[in-house]
């Protein structure tokens, strides 16, 4: 009798660790393959889901900030009856704010109206301001991306009033982390070549070349 009761113990404890067992591989199936569906699902979320473009900061502090310091520049230029311009500075202590390109051809502008003080062989107005006469103070307005470039209108205040259209419209580029003006726009005209710095010195330059031969 004591032999059959243990037997019978043996099967019983046989069984429910058999039972638990099979319940625990069933309860490991079901974990892993809730854990496999939820890994799929958290896959399929990331590719519905558009990816933002991460934008460049906003290049209108930046602006803002050289015309502040252009403008205070220029007023004491004048002040001491300097001989130097504001751009003739800014070239020179501001190189980096501008690309290679352009301070290339201003400086070789500069160059050539010295040598002719006499005769109009390059700019006859501030390119930064589209202007002969400096305004109170310039205040950067709406940017506007085109491509990779941006372009920013800068509006003249005179006597407190901010003039209703844009002076100039300085183009800018980011480089490198840092941006740089790349060209001002002044506006359509009937003259085309007369809309951007650039054309304006290229023609300039074909001129004094022609002039030259």
């Amino acid at each position: 009798m004591e032999a059959a009761r243990r037997f019978w113990l043996l099967s019983e404890i046989c069984k429910r660790e058999k039972s638990d067992s099979e319940e625990g591989s069933m309860r490991l199936s079901r974990t892993f393959i809730a854990f496999i569906l939820f890994c799929f699902g958290v896959r399929a979320l990331q590719a519905q889901t558009p990816t933002t473009p991460s934008q460049p900061p906003d290049c209108g502090p930046f602006v803002q900030q050289f015309y502040n310091w252009y403008v205070a520049k220029q007023n004491a230029l004048t002040k001491r009856n300097s001989r130097e311009s504001a751009l003739e500075v800014a070239l020179r202590d501001k190189r980096s704010f501008f690309s290679p390109e352009l301070v290339k051809d201003l400086k070789e502008d500069l160059a050539a109206s010295k040598k002719s003080p006499e005769e109009i062989v390059g700019l006859d107005f501030d390119p930064f301001l589209n202007a002969q006469d400096i305004a109170e103070r310039y205040v950067a307005g709406n940017v506007t991306p085109k491509g990779d470039h941006y372009w920013v209108e800068v509006f003249g205040v005179w006597n407190g009033q901010k003039n209703s259209n844009p002076d100039v419209v300085p183009e800018l580029a980011l480089e490198n982390g840092h941006w740089i003006f790349t060209n001002f726009h002044y506006g359509k005209t009937d003259i085309p070549v007369n809309e951007n710095l650039v054309s304006i010195l290229e023609v300039l330059k074909k001129d004094r070349r022609k002039t030259a031969k």
